[in-house]
C-alpha cells in the first residue's frame, strides 16, 4: 500500500467530514448573530462539555466573550442553503436569522435564542477560551438541551430522520451518502 505525502496545514480536510451546526449568540445590547460552524465537538461527557473554534475577530467569538454563553443549533438537511446565509458577513449587530429567514425562540437558562427549524439545542456557558493557532478555542459546560420529539431512536440521534449536515470542505456538505453542494 503507498500514501502519499500531505500538506499538514490542510489537515483538518482529512478529518472530514464534519458536523456542521449553527451557533447563536447574543452580544450586551442583546443583538442577536449566527453563523456555521464545523470545528465542533465534545470533550467531556462528565460533565457535558464542548468545544468549538473560532477565528477571534468572528461576531461569534466577540459575542461569547462579551457574553460568556452561545447555543448550539443542530442543522438539518432541509435548511442547509439558510445555513449557509448565516455565515455571509453582516456589520456587527445585525441579525443573520433575520436575513437566512431562520425563526428563533427564547432559551431555556442562556439568552442567545434557540433556531426553531433546528432539530436540536445545546445551551452553552463558557468554561474556557484559550488561543490556539490562528483561531480560539471555547470549551464550555452544556446547561440545557433539548431535541425535537421523535428525532431519538434507540437512544441516539435518528439521522435518517434529522438528516445532519456535515461539511466536507468549502462548500461541499455531505447528507447521509449523498454529496450537497451549497450554490
Amino acid at each position: 500500500m503507498n500514501f502519499e505525502d500531505f500538506p499538514p496545514e490542510n489537515a483538518h480536510r482529512i478529518l472530514a467530514p464534519r458536523p456542521t451546526v449553527i451557533i447563536t449568540t447574543v452580544n450586551k445590547k442583546g443583538e442577536i448573530n449566527a453563523a456555521p460552524f464545523s470545528f465542533v465537538m465534545p470533550v467531556s461527557m462528565n460533565p457535558p462539555i464542548l468545544a468549538f473554534a473560532s477565528a477571534p475577530s468572528h461576531d461569534t467569538n466577540l459575542n461569547v466573550e462579551e457574553t460568556k454563553e452561545f447555543v448550539v443549533n443542530l442543522t438539518p438537511a432541509d435548511i442547509l442553503q439558510k445555513m449557509w446565509i448565516t455565515g455571509e458577513k453582516l456589520p456587527y449587530g445585525e441579525n443573520e436569522l433575520v436575513k437566512a429567514g431562520l425563526n428563533s425562540i427564547p432559551s431555556k437558562i442562556v439568552l442567545a435564542p434557540r433556531i426553531v427549524e433546528s432539530m436540536a439545542h445545546l445551551e452553552c456557558k463558557v468554561l474556557k477560551i484559550m488561543e490556539v493557532g490562528d483561531h480560539n478555542l471555547i470549551t464550555a459546560y452544556v446547561v440545557h438541551a433539548s431535541i425535537q420529539e421523535n428525532c431519538l431512536k434507540n437512544g441516539l440521534l435518528d439521522v435518517e430522520k434529522v438528516k445532519p449536515i456535515l461539511h466536507l470542505g468549502g462548500t461541499d456538505f455531505v447528507v447521509g451518502n449523498n454529496l450537497k453542494k451549497v450554490e
